[in-house]
């Protein structure tokens, strides 16, 4: 295993002193390896949503290209297409339409 060397602020080490002092890791080295696992899974859920986005996006962009979108300008549209696509159930929340440029 590779040794590192990193600086904590005094916050940062009272909060690693602190649990290793609660008894839940050994040493200060556990509370780091636990941090950046978390940290790294973190980062890879973030990088699968900004994948996902990126997906919903093209698909709205090959919609458009195709003429599949429904044109929303003014509350009674967002009403109108809101009905639609819950069968009548619901009623729209208090969400105004997207501002006309």
């Amino acid at each position: 295993m590779a040794g590192r060397n990193f600086s904590l602020t005094p916050r940062l080490s009272l909060f690693v002193d602190r649990q290793v002092g609660s008894g839940r890791h050994q040493n200060a080295s556990e509370v780091v390896r636990e941090a950046l696992r978390r940290y790294e899974a973190i980062l890879l859920e973030d990088k699968a949503r900004i994948a996902e986005m990126r997906a919903a996006i093209r698909e709205g962009r090959e919609d458009i290209a195709r003429g599949d979108f429904t044109l929303v300008e003014t509350d009674d549209d967002a009403d109108q297409l809101y009905a639609e696509l819950t069968g009548g159930r619901a009623a729209r929340r208090n969400v105004p339409a997207a501002p006309r440029e």
